[in-house]
């Protein structure tokens, strides 16, 4: 009997061990030419006619089980080309394998390489979209010179008549703004006002729904903005320096935006840096005013420089330098505001930051950075003449005069633990980040009046009180994210995020969780969903009105009566303040189809609480019985966003793209009207539109290669591509008013006309010189729609609902040197 059992368990030790020797893990790690980690690559092994796949965690490591044997390996990671090697040979036992994937570039250095395609990455829980350096620089939007110009090609993102991009029916300060992982975002107003080179960004991301907890202070979405970094060959590239001249009005210099960037080794193999410099020069004309007064002038300089140098291996430091100044006259100018109602303005933002990244053996990452923020903004009017609103336009001199300064200190840390083993895997994720802002201005005001149809005075206003403003902000968070796979193909997210600022001074518990499910049934087929709380940053510029001047209006009504003075003046009791929050729930289904199409389709919704919101203290049923306007904060304010989007997307021939997206939504509150001493409205607070709301949006755009010609043509036609952009809107909506600045119906009641835009263009790259160079040319608007975006909302005048108009048709050039390819 011990004899049997014995040789049982031998029989069982060699079992045991003929499995283990067919058997082998594979680890590894997924980093780029600069050596750092690539996070969410989809790494496959493939042989005979099976696949096993896993993605890269944020430290770039990946881990499969598979029989010994030889495989095909393939990586691929959106922005970044394909890793492909046809037979790797993996012993039993333990393997390493190191991938390198490199970003891709708009002109690569070798005809071979292939990018990869958007794929459908089943661990991925979050909404995310990319843009990478390719797109962003390829598709022919208006202001190529600005990245911002490029979001619009994102579902989900309209741009409106002033230029601000809204995600997700939210305003521009609800979304957070991430400057290679750090806080970019105006410290007063929230706003995006950062400019980088365009040819600086490596990708723009958006997470814009089911973000993690590790992103906070925006409920509409993060918008990440990451830049190049250098390698270890030198390189140079320079784009428009060649300045555009324009005829209307007599020839002219109308555009000059020249780019350079300039990028390559310090040490080679161990330390690198990027340099992107750009500068925006213009000189428009407006139509509909008198020749010479109907130009605006700008310029903006824009410098960023970045760093790297890898101590170690697992060791990397990065640090960078960013440099806005921009110099604008005539500011605001249009058909409604001549010249003399024009403000010069200047801007000066210098952001520097440093962050420290170490691997640790196991999967483990250790972060921490700081950055640093200061700028000014100061807006002069023209003169010191009493400024007029007319039904016809503007008159005289604006009346506010603005000097502002601005900081923001910013210190971030995390640290993802190594993966534990629990009915799966599990990527945790702990961190903390701390912010300090505060600004401080000084606002002159004089007197302003508003003249009716008649060119009589309708209203007089003078202003009072002190004109300096001040106020800071201390916010902290901290966070913790646990990311489960169950199983190959099922993925949960769950988080929590504790916020806390000394405005509201309450601590905002935040919970979100996510799934993504890739059923086997359904290969190329991805099912997520989500649900979370979001709390949006404190905007400084709101809880600041308070201090500010107090406005006195005399009404001259009909009849010769009149009424006033009457004080504008604003309330704030922070300590009955709660802090505003959202409750967002998406569902999304990504598919694989036939020919290389992916399709992405969902479901959004956005439902604020305790919004913020100025409203009347004393309603008054006219002008005539108000004694007073004053205005206090309540946390009264709902806001409601409804979205469903459909996409397909394809890319062909490695480099080729094409889009197609629409969006049908619906973005309302309960406050439609915004009181402030600029902005002058009478009337009750009521429900609208949002003045961005744009139910139905359609817009595609991609570029491909010319066909090609007849043999003795090809030289036409060799090298060439062409490229598209088209979008429709409905129009969005505005207000109208009366004489006397009094609000007439519902916020946001009426609606500009519809929206239509065609762009095309064709480049071409040739040698010249020994060098790569590429130009392109085509026509922006070519169907010269005249999409109105400025309106006379003045009722009873006679030019009550006159539209004035956008851009019209226009040719642009763009010549672009890329060096030694």
């Amino acid at each position: 009997m011990r004899f049997q059992l014995q040789f049982a368990l031998l029989i069982g030790a060699f079992a045991a061990c003929g499995f283990a020797a067919d058997e082998a893990t594979v680890s590894g790690r997924v980093v780029d030419e600069t050596g750092a980690a690539v996070a969410g690559a989809r790494v496959e092994l493939r042989a005979g006619g099976e696949t096993v796949g896993a993605s890269s965690d944020p430290a770039g490591d990946f881990k499969l089980a598979v029989a010994a044997g030889v495989y095909e390996v393939r990586a691929e990671r959106l922005g970044f080309y394909a890793f492909h090697n046809p037979a790797i040979t993996f012993a039993e036992g333990a393997n390493h394998l190191t991938i390198t994937l490199n970003h891709e570039q708009e002109f690569p250095e070798r005809i071979d390489v292939k990018g990869s395609p958007a794929a459908v990455d089943p661990q991925q829980t979050a909404g995310r979209k990319e843009l990478d350096n390719t797109e962003v620089q390829a598709v022919p939007y208006a202001a190529p010179a600005d990245y911002r110009s490029a979001l619009p090609l994102f579902d989900g993102v309209v741009q409106d008549n002033t230029g601000r991009p809204h995600f997700n029916g939210g305003a521009s300060s609800q979304t957070t703004y991430v400057l290679d992982g750090f806080n970019v975002a105006n410290p007063v107003t929230g706003l995006l006002d950062a400019r980088v080179n365009i040819d600086s960004i490596q990708s723009l991301d958006l997470q814009s729904t089911r973000f993690s907890a590790g992103n906070g202070r925006g409920s509409a979405g993060v918008l990440e903005l990451k830049t190049k970094m250098g390698d270890d060959r030198w390189r140079f590239g320079g784009t428009n320096f060649i300045p555009g001249v324009a005829t209307d009005g007599g020839w002219h210099i109308n555009k000059w935006t020249p780019r350079l960037e300039f990028s390559g080794p310090i040490v080679k193999g161990r330390a690198w840096f990027h340099n992107g410099a750009d500068l925006f020069y213009s000189n428009d004309v407006i139509h509909d005013l008198p020749t010479g007064p109907n130009r605006t002038h700008g310029t903006t300089f824009s410098d960023l420089t970045r760093f790297q140098v890898n101590v170690t291996p697992g060791n990397i430091v990065t640090a960078g330098v960013l440099l806005n100044v921009a110099d604008a006259t005539r500011s605001g100018l249009s058909f409604l505001t001549p010249a003399e109602a024009t403000t010069n303005s200047r801007q000066i933002l210098v952001m520097n930051s440093v962050r420290d990244q170490q691997y640790f053996q196991g999967g483990a990452l250790l972060e921490a950075g700081f950055a640093d923020t200061r700028g000014l903004l100061r807006s002069e009017p023209q003169g010191s003449d009493i400024y007029e609103i007319t039904p016809f336009g503007n008159r005289g001199n604006y009346f506010e005069n603005l000097d502002r300064h601005f900081y923001r200190q910013q210190g971030v840390a995390g640290v993802y633990l190594p993966l534990a083993h629990w009915h799966g895997t599990h990527l945790v994720k702990i961190g903390t980040d701390l912010e300090r802002e505060a600004f401080h201005q000084t606002t002159l005001r004089h007197d302003y009046e508003v003249l009716d149809a008649q060119n009589e005075v309708a209203r007089y206003v003078t202003f009072a009180g002190s004109p300096f403003q001040t106020r800071k902000n201390f916010e902290a968070a901290n966070y913790i994210q646990d990311h489960w796979t169950v199983r190959d193909g099922l993925n949960l997210e769950f988080g929590l995020r504790a916020e806390w600022n000394e405005i509201v001074r309450i601590v905002e518990m935040a919970p979100r969780v996510a799934a993504a499910w890739a059923p086997r049934l359904l290969r190329g087929t991805k099912l997520s969903a989500g649900w979370g709380i979001y709390y949006d940053a404190i905007s400084l510029e709101l809880f600041t009105r308070q201090q500010g001047q107090t406005s006195y209006a005399t009404f001259y009504l009909p009849g010769n009566i009149v009424q006033g003075p009457v004080p504008t003046t604003f309330q704030i009791d922070e300590r009955s303040l709660k802090a505003p929050y959202y409750r967002n729930a998406s569902f999304q289904i990504e598919r694989k189809l036939p020919f290389d199409l992916y399709l992405s389709a969902g479901y959004v919704r956005r439902s604020g609480q305790n919004g913020f919101a100025f409203n009347p203290v004393l309603p008054a049923a006219d002008i005539a019985d108000a004694q007073g306007s004053a205005y206090a904060l309540r946390n009264n304010r709902t806001d409601h966003y409804d979205a469903v989007e459909a996409s397909l997307h394809r890319t062909f021939a490695g480099k080729y793209e094409c889009f197609a997206g629409y969006t049908r939504s619906e973005a309302k509150t309960s406050a439609g009207v915004d009181y402030s001493l600029e902005n002058p409205v009478f009337g009750p607070q009521g429900p609208g539109r949002v003045a961005w709301d744009a139910p139905d949006r359609f817009h595609m755009w991609g570029w491909a290669p010319v066909p090609t010609a007849p043999r003795p043509l090809q030289w036409i036609t060799r090298n060439t591509t062409w490229s598209y952009l088209l979008e429709y809107r409905t129009g969005f909506p505005f207000s109208v008013v009366s004489q006397q600045g009094v609000l007439v119906g519902a916020p946001n009641a009426l609606s500009l006309p519809d929206y239509f835009n065609l762009n095309l263009q064709v480049e071409r790259q040739f040698r010249a010189i020994h060098y790569l160079w590429a130009w392109r040319g085509g026509f922006d608007n070519i169907t010269n729609s005249r999409n109105p975006n400025y309106v006379n909302n003045v009722a009873g005048t006679p030019d009550f609902l006159t539209y004035g108009r956008g851009q019209s048709r226009a040719f642009s050039v763009r010549l672009r040197f890329l060096g030694r390819k």
